[in-house]
């Protein structure tokens, strides 16, 4: 069975926090002593200001075009960017001694430079003298001085920024210009160049000319047919001359073929020795010796005189035999060498009638050459001809073309000229400072309280807060699990559900009641001392972690 939580009242709250006072106060304390300390020791801030207005042009409105705020704004922002360089600000923090603690301290330049970016705000306002477009340029520092030197410069840095800008775009609108008028003259005179060139060019092709031109077109191409005409008799006769040259190839491989047979004849007459008489004859013998020679060795040793002398005629007549057949290859040799000199007298004399064939088509192929050439030369001609003859209509239409563009040309140089001529007067405008510019409306202000005086209070009080809530955290620690047990009759008839009878309260000695008060007051100045000696250590985090300098800046 579950019991719900019993729910506390007011005054038993009061009585928690009372219980825990101190270990809500202490922390309370030693934080905002040392907030208080550390705010104590920051630096103050002194903010120097300077109004800046857009200056009316001092010329007719006709010439000069006002500046709207959104222009200002834009243009604002372009100037910012170079003013606020570091190639401007270096000089500044050298000359006027800014963030010397910090620059001693070794930080990078880069990084002052960027801390001073923060301590300058540039913002538009709009003044109340005829809605006039305005501007102010702010700068916080540790000095007064050094604030209201280094807004003053800001504000001329501006100021001669604006002037700058003004005229050099004036002087780049007016170069520009100057460019655009430059191409325009020199399109001109290419135009007028060009037109020259065409007539020159066309000298032979003027329409008085057309006649002649046809004339001289009628004879070339009678030219060409009678060219044509030669070089069709020519290839006639260069395809007899190639048809006599495979005449005289087949010929050639007929007499080859023929004399292969009749060596094949001759070869195969003088290698069939077995057909001879003199090879049977030899062979019939050797024959006899062989059986000669086996009857002997029946009845007779190797080494007796018959036995060797059988053996020396069988030789004799084996070498007879291979004799016989070595005549028989000198026979082949013999008959091819005929058979081949024969082909090759016949050869000679097909190859003597082929090369007369051949020098024959060689001179006709150089004819034939000749014969294209003259084709092409007179092609050339006859194409340069139809190439002035078809150029004669336009030469017209491209002289008229020629001068419609010239006069367009002209009027865009006409043009370009005002253009130069109100640039020039522009240039002279913003260099004698007539148009529109910025100028100093309030100067820098030397600030006689800082800035940041008024946050002080608030962040002790913030400071002190902090602490307060730490306490609280620390006493909840405490007393958030006593609520979850039983510490008076209240709890016991929630939880039990039972009436109280009588409650007995602690009975305690006067020594129990001595050293309960001796342990309460050891631990409250043990709190203190752990309170007030965190005091340095909170100290140098809040000095290292810089929180409030940037609060405050």
């Amino acid at each position: 069975m579950s019991v719900e939580f019993r729910q506390r009242s007011v005054g038993e709250y009061i009585k928690m926090l009372t219980r825990r006072k101190w270990l809500i106060a202490l922390p309370a304390l030693a934080m905002m002593i040392a907030v208080g300390y550390v705010v104590y020791k920051l630096p103050s801030l002194y903010e120097s200001t300077s109004l800046l207005t857009l200056k009316p042009p001092t010329i007719s409105p006709t010439l000069v075009q006002s500046l709207t705020e959104e222009d200002l704004s834009q243009r604002l922002q372009t100037i910012s960017q170079e003013v606020l360089s570091r190639s401007e600000l270096e000089p500044m923090v050298l000359k006027y001694r800014l963030f010397e603690e910090e620059r001693n301290a070794g930080m990078p330049m880069e990084l002052v430079i960027d801390q001073m970016r923060r301590n300058i705000r540039v913002e538009l306002e709009q003044t109340d003298r005829e809605k006039v477009a305005a501007f102010r340029v702010a700068y916080r520092d540790r000095s007064p001085e050094a604030a209201r030197n280094v807004t003053a410069e800001l504000a001329s840095k501006f100021v001669n920024a604006q002037v700058i800008s003004q005229t050099q775009r004036a002087e780049t609108t007016k170069e520009f210009i100057d460019g655009q008028l430059n191409n325009a003259k020199m399109n001109l005179d290419a135009l007028e160049k060009q037109r020259l060139d065409i007539m020159m060019k066309n000298v032979e092709t003027l329409p008085e000319s057309s006649q002649g031109l046809i004339a001289q077109l009628d004879g070339l191409r009678k030219r060409e047919e009678t060219i044509a005409k030669e070089k069709e008799t020519l290839i006639t006769e260069k395809g007899r001359l190639n048809d006599s040259i495979r005449a005289l190839n087949s010929q050639a491989r007929l007499i080859e073929d023929f004399g292969g047979k009749e060596a094949e004849d001759a070869i195969r007459e003088a290698t069939d020795v077995e057909k001879t008489p003199a090879y049977a004859q030899l062979i019939q013998k050797r024959a006899e010796l062989s059986a000669k020679l086996e009857n002997l060795k029946l009845s007779l040793r190797d080494k007796h005189p018959e036995v060797v002398k059988a053996k020396n005629d069988i030789e004799k007549i084996n070498e007879e035999i291979e004799n016989l057949r070595k005549n028989a290859q000198m026979r082949v040799k013999s008959a091819t060498a005929a058979s081949t000199r024969k082909a090759e007298l016949q050869k000679q004399n097909l190859l003597i009638e082929k090369q007369k064939i051949e020098s024959q088509i060689a001179q006709i192929e150089k004819q034939l050459q000749y014969k294209d050439q003259e084709l092409q030369q007179n092609a050339s001609q006859i194409a340069a001809l139809e190439a002035k003859i078809n150029t004669i209509p336009n030469v017209k239409v491209a002289l008229e073309s020629i001068n419609t563009q010239y006069q367009s040309a002209k009027a865009t140089y006409d043009d370009l000229l005002k253009k130069k001529n109100n640039a020039e007067l522009m240039v002279g405008v913003e260099s004698n400072a007539q148009g529109e510019t910025i100028r100093v409306q309030d100067p820098a202000n030397l600030p006689s309280s800082p800035t940041n005086a008024s946050k002080k209070p608030m962040l002790v009080v913030l400071g002190a807060g902090f602490g307060l809530a730490f306490g609280l955290f620390l006493a909840g620690i405490f007393e958030v699990p006593r609520l979850f047990t039983v510490q008076n009759i209240e709890d016991a008839k929630h939880y039990t559900g039972l009436p109280v009878l009588a409650s007995v309260p602690a009975l305690l000695s006067v020594e129990e009641i001595e050293r309960q008060k001796r342990t309460y007051w050891f631990k409250v100045i043990a709190g203190a001392a752990v309170a007030f000696g965190s005091i340095p250590l909170i100290i140098m985090i809040l000095q290292a972690t810089k929180i409030f300098e940037r609060v405050v800046s």
